[in-house]
């Protein structure tokens, strides 16, 4: 089990680097250089925003040598965050510049708020895929931390934007993979704020559950995992790792669908969150019925028709929630009911929703908002 504070390292794919830079290799065995055969390697460059914000990015980048990884990284950054530049130490100078990001989020921060944008995202990958990632981490029983959907955002990475928006994001991007890919790439800054990007270029092959592919959900995944501040289980290429560090989610290397946290990924964020055993119970009123705690309900729509259930109450209101709503449509006593935005009353037949109900729901494109909570 790994815990060290935040280090982030990745579009977790780097693993997958890492094992093919050392393919079929184990300590003492011999190995065969092969210069032209790409592998994904780590960049990690502390960069100063146009606007004077220190922040950390780490890059995943599929390439042949350590130049061509950092220079299609530079690549990335100039596309990312243009007008930064980056932070080079003195020659022979010794610094502790990466201690100012080692930080945890603090209890007044969780549950921790990540919103997505989907503007261009592979068609496979719904925001359904982030709100399952954030879920995963967020229902540890050990573990205090979690993450909250905050809903689709037009926002993207506020690298792009210069100054923190105090919104942590993810995102996508289209980057540059002529010479050296990009797969992702992750940013800290010093105030507690943190994004993800994934390439959308289709060269990058960040698709949802395929073979010979990146999975989307289990690299969102892994990456939370650096987000709320686990490393990863066996830290080292060449090991040893333990059977239970090679079974977690936050193991370095890439091996497939991997969507449920095990032993050493739980292990880990209990440690870093400890839920406490001695928080006081509130005292109950006399005479006075606990409220219930609401549960969350978290409502993705993808482009075009959805049969999802919706929370109880007004249409309009719900359907302001999810802004690509084009239709709510219902079939009952026979008949279709409907609403539909900015259409005249006369032809409006659904004006309430039903708790637990599902209903057709026609989207223009995909979004996602949690009710309740």
């Amino acid at each position: 089990m790994t815990v060290r504070t935040w280090h982030v390292w990745s579009v977790f794919a780097l693993a997958a680097v890492l094992a093919a830079a050392v393919a079929g290799g184990r300590p003492g065995a011999p190995t065969v250089s092969n210069a032209a055969e790409p592998t994904i390697r780590s960049v990690q460059l502390a960069v100063e925003l146009a606007s004077g914000d220190p922040v950390l990015l780490t890059f995943e980048v599929r390439a042949t040598d350590a130049a061509e990884a950092d220079g299609a990284a530079r690549r990335g950054l100039a596309q990312l965050a243009p007008g930064s530049r980056v932070v080079e130490p003195e020659p022979g100078s010794v610094t502790a510049q990466w201690g100012r990001w080692s930080w945890l989020w603090d209890d007044s921060e969780i549950p921790v708020p990540i919103a997505y944008n989907p503007t261009g995202a592979p068609p496979t990958v719904s925001p359904q895929i982030v709100v399952a990632a954030l879920q995963t981490w967020s229902t540890v029983p050990t573990s205090k931390f979690a993450y909250r959907y905050a809903g689709v955002t037009d926002r993207g990475a506020s690298m792009s934007e210069g100054l923190a928006d105090g919104e942590n994001v993810v995102a996508w991007a289209k980057l540059d993979c002529s010479t050296g890919c990009i797969l992702g790439v992750t940013s800290k800054r010093t105030v507690h704020e943190a994004d993800l990007v994934l390439n959308s270029d289709p060269a990058a092959e960040i698709v949802d559950g395929q073979d010979g592919t990146n999975d989307a959900r289990t690299v969102i995944l892994h990456e939370l995992g650096h987000i709320a501040g686990l490393e990863h289980s066996c830290p080292s290429p060449f090991g040893p790792c333990t059977d239970a560090e090679r079974a977690a989610v936050m193991y370095f290397q890439y091996r497939g669908v991997h969507r449920k946290l095990a032993e050493d990924d739980i292990a880990g964020i209990s440690a870093l969150y400890p839920r406490s055993s001695s928080q006081p119970t509130p005292t109950p009123v006399p005479g006075a019925t606990p409220e219930p705690p609401k549960p969350e309900l978290p409502v993705v729509l993808e482009s075009g028709w959805n049969l999802v259930v919706l929370p109880a109450g007004d249409a309009a209101t719900i359907a302001a929630s999810l802004f690509c709503t084009t239709a709510i449509y219902d079939f009952r006593d026979g008949a279709w009911a409907r609403w539909i935005p900015g259409a005249p009353p006369a032809v409006q037949s659904l004006s309430a929703l039903d708790t637990g109900r599902a209903y057709w729901v026609l989207a223009w494109e995909p979004c996602a908002h949690v009710f309740g909570g």
